[in-house]
């Protein structure tokens, strides 16, 4: 499993529905059976294997193991990263001139952020997957926000930042 993974439309489209939301949470915990998951959800189990396939061909989840059981193939599926990030959010672009700049240096503090965490990114087997996302991206932000580089950034940031702010505030009809 990874920590993180970032999504197509269609895998945006995916776990923007509720119920796979909650399909892919219970499978970073743990993994899971669709029957299994289907008690868990109190939903019809042909309903959970319609979206369990769609899930396993977008490459949000995958096979983890198979057991025989009773004569029965029982499939077992588990996420593959803890977190899933929508790639529009990584395109955004502010029209706003300074906004626009000070998005840029933002970016760039959080690339090295993710440069850290993906150094981390394969979690270790038997580790519990959120607490070592939570460990992988703690420590990533502790690293990148020790640096001096990146303390002279936010200062810059803020600047920025400040210059948007006046800029708003001297618009008619701001509080």
């Amino acid at each position: 499993m990874k920590i993180m993974k970032v999504l197509d439309e269609r895998g945006t489209a995916l776990i923007s529905d509720p119920l796979n939301l909650r399909i892919l949470r219970e499978l970073v915990f743990s993994d899971y059976s669709v029957s299994e998951l289907s008690r868990k959800f109190r939903t019809p189990t042909l309903k959970i294997w319609r979206r369990v396939q769609k899930l396993l061909a977008a490459g949000l989840i995958e096979l983890s193991k198979t057991a025989k059981v009773n004569n029965i193939e029982k499939k077992l599926y588990r996420a593959v990263a803890t977190n899933y990030i929508p790639q529009q959010f990584l395109e955004a672009k502010p029209k706003d001139v300074n906004l626009a700049e000070a998005y840029k240096i933002f970016v760039e503090i959080q690339k090295g952020i993710m440069l850290s965490v993906s150094k981390l990114q394969d979690i270790p087997d038997g580790t519990e997957p959120i607490d070592y996302a939570i460990y992988a991206n703690m420590l990533a932000f502790a690293q990148v926000c020790g640096d001096s580089k990146t303390q002279e950034m936010v200062s810059e940031l803020k600047q920025r930042l400040s210059e948007f702010e006046a800029t708003v505030s001297s618009k008619p009809g701001a509080h």
